[in-house]
């Protein structure tokens, strides 16, 4: 009995010194997979962008690092807050009563100046008279080349849409006939005659036929074009 309890002692010792060994094993695996799973976590947690300074000790006193994403930020703010302060300052210096400037309207005055320009023929010593009146063709045209009846179309075109020819009392005048657009100069009233310039320095040649009691003309007639080859349109008072 005692010689087979001896023999069977070698086969317990093989077995404690496997357990132990596959104990080690495992244990080195664990720390290798441990160390390994580490190193990940800390490499991932430096590729963040989340870079932390180091603490400062002076003395007694521990400086931290401030986060340079809120230093910049506070300065972003200081910046705009400061310019904000100055546009402020700069639009409370303004004085009250500064100017704007303004394109200058063009006034009646400068109109009429231009309007002024025009040189109306007049005699020395003639007495000038203005008045207020607008006359129409009345349908009667003479062709001066034939001497022979001729109509408003002959003498404004196919299209003519009518029109007056209008006299103010401060000696100017406006033309809408022939369908041009508005024409305009001055006139005067010298001797029984009407001397009429258009602003463009074309003289008016106006004959007038017969007279009101106010000195107003009652009827008159316009050549147009030459005496020889033009027409003489006549008008009264609309």
């Amino acid at each position: 009995m005692a010689g087979r309890h001896a023999a069977k002692e070698p086969a317990s010792k093989k077995a404690v010194f496997i357990i132990v060994t596959v104990i080690a094993v495992l244990a080195v695996i664990g720390a290798g997979t441990f160390f390994v799973f580490k190193n990940f976590i800390m490499k991932d947690s430096n590729n963040s962008g989340t870079t932390t300074a180091p603490v400062t000790t002076v003395g007694n006193e521990t400086v931290e690092p401030q986060n340079s994403e809120t230093e910049d930020t506070e300065d972003t703010e200081e910046t705009e807050e400061e310019t904000e302060n100055w546009d402020d300052q700069e639009t409370t210096d303004l004085p009250d009563n500064e100017p704007t400037t303004e394109a200058p309207a063009e006034t009646n005055e400068t109109q009429q100046e231009t309007t002024l320009d025009i040189n109306i023929p007049t005699e020395e010593g003639s007495d000038i008279t203005h008045f207020n009146a607008s006359y129409v063709p009345n349908g009667e045209v003479i062709d001066l080349s034939t001497g022979e009846s001729a109509t408003l179309h002959d003498v404004f075109g196919s299209t003519y849409p009518g029109g007056a020819l209008t006299f103010n009392e401060d000696g100017t005048f406006t033309d809408t006939i022939g369908g041009s657009g508005v024409d305009s100069g001055e006139y005067n009233v010298e001797n029984s005659e009407i001397k009429a310039t258009y602003a463009y320095d074309r003289n008016m040649d106006i004959t007038v036929t017969s007279w009101n009691d106010d000195n107003t003309p009652a009827a008159f007639y316009i050549t147009y074009g030459s005496d020889g080859n033009g027409y003489r349109v006549f008008f009264s008072g609309n």
